[in-house]
């Protein structure tokens, strides 16, 4: 696993739309809602803003997945620099997406996860997984988590995300994980969160 540094604009772009082709192109989950351009638009956009967070990662060089995660107490040093990503983003979003796009995104920008697991004093969160079409079965997302995994199991910590469908549950728990909880979403869906049991 590698984390991504030094990407031109272009290159960030590429990796932002083949995320968002991967989610959109699974055909179910709640960025269906979403009109394609929009949806795809929408990913590339948090692909950029986690990159700026320094927490995007790939499988390898040939970049078969992409993986963002990251660690409860980490996030707490990004001060600023998260409220400036977060503006960076909102704009984006309002400058290039649709208002009925707006309009269906903002339940899904919810993360259940942090309400249950809000005591903990650490875990690692794992926001977005992603295997290229081609890649696909072919054991890439198992790669994607094992880092994760690891440093939550060295920690003694959580490692937790949140997904929208059951075909997404059934892969997860196939890699190690466990349905933590089920939180409805506005507008019909449902969001369920992850654990792994390691």
């Amino acid at each position: 696993m590698i984390r991504l540094k030094n990407l031109t604009d272009e290159e960030l772009k590429t990796i932002g739309r083949r995320i968002g082709r991967a989610f959109y192109d699974e055909g179910e989950g709640l960025f269906t809602r979403l009109d394609r351009e929009d949806a795809i638009t929408a990913l590339e956009i948090m692909t950029e803003c986690y990159y700026r967070l320094g927490v995007l990662y790939a499988t390898s060089e040939r970049q078969e997945g992409y993986l963002v995660y990251w660690r409860k107490d980490e996030a707490k040093a990004w001060g600023v620099k998260m409220v400036r990503v977060f503006f960076h983003m909102a704009w984006r979003f309002l400058r290039e997406l649709s208002f009925g796009s707006l309009k269906k995104l903002l339940p899904l920008m919810s993360n259940p996860y942090e309400k249950i697991y809000q005591k903990e004093p650490d875990y690692v969160v794992i926001s977005m997984v992603a295997v290229r079409r081609e890649f696909q079965g072919q054991g890439f997302l198992r790669v994607l988590l094992e880092e994760p995994f690891h440093i939550a199991q060295e920690r003694n910590i959580p490692c937790v995300l949140d997904t929208d469908t059951e075909l997404k549950v059934k892969k997860y728990v196939s890699c190690g994980m466990k349905k933590a909880a089920e939180t409805p979403i506005k507008g019909g869906g449902t969001m369920y969160t992850m654990e792994s049991c390691a």
